[in-house]
């Protein structure tokens, strides 16, 4: 893969090099936004988020239609997402408030059953569920005095080592990243899957 160039926003993202580039970007503002004291800061104000849970939920209420019955992603990306249309994507998701539903928290969808947005929204519902959970257990074991690490089913427990690991794998070579093109709702599920445990 070629070397990435410096990417500012997502509209400069055309290809696999560039949307890694961007998730590396998106990983340094939400570490200095999370660490930062003063709440007021521009990155604190360019983040919701401060947790991969609550991420993944506004991701959910991002994939999911309007009250007017009109689809925000549809406009923007009717077929597939692409690379653009995924940066876009998580542009969004950082100011969407969080949505949790409990339909969709109970899903189990996997990522080989994501063929359509719907899908994916499943899917990242099933994620934030499955990252919760992972958190619970690993703060009991703390609770109990036990030793916490390599415990959970998650490498990372911040939002910003989560988003660094997705850019090291997208950008990445190897046969399996074949899969990534072109974009679809299925590919993103795999580089979600891959963000979960890549160290």
């Amino acid at each position: 893969m070629p070397a990435s160039r410096n990417i500012d926003s997502w509209q400069q993202v055309d290809s696999r090099a560039d949307f890694a580039a961007y998730l590396r970007r998106l990983a340094a503002d939400c570490e200095q936004a999370c660490t930062d004291q003063d709440p007021h800061s521009p990155a604190a104000e360019r983040w919701t988020h401060r947790s991969i849970n609550t991420f993944l939920w506004g991701w959910v209420r991002l994939l999911g239609s309007r009250i007017d019955g009109t689809d925000l992603l549809h406009e923007q990306a009717p077929d597939q997402p692409g690379w653009p249309g995924l940066a876009y994507q998580l542009d969004i998701v950082r100011t969407t408030p969080p949505a949790f539903n409990c339909a969709l928290a109970d899903s189990g969808t996997t990522s080989d059953e994501v063929n359509t947005v719907r899908d994916l929204r499943m899917y990242a519902a099933t994620l934030a569920t499955d990252f919760a959970r992972d958190e619970r257990e690993r703060q009991a074991k703390i609770s109990r005095g036990e030793w916490a690490g390599d415990g959970g089913s998650w490498a990372h427990s911040t939002l910003y080592d989560w988003l660094d690991a997705w850019a090291a794998w997208v950008g990445a070579t190897s046969p399996f990243h074949a899969q990534l093109e072109p974009v679809t709702w299925r590919s993103v599920a795999l580089q979600l899957s891959a963000a979960k445990i890549y160290e």
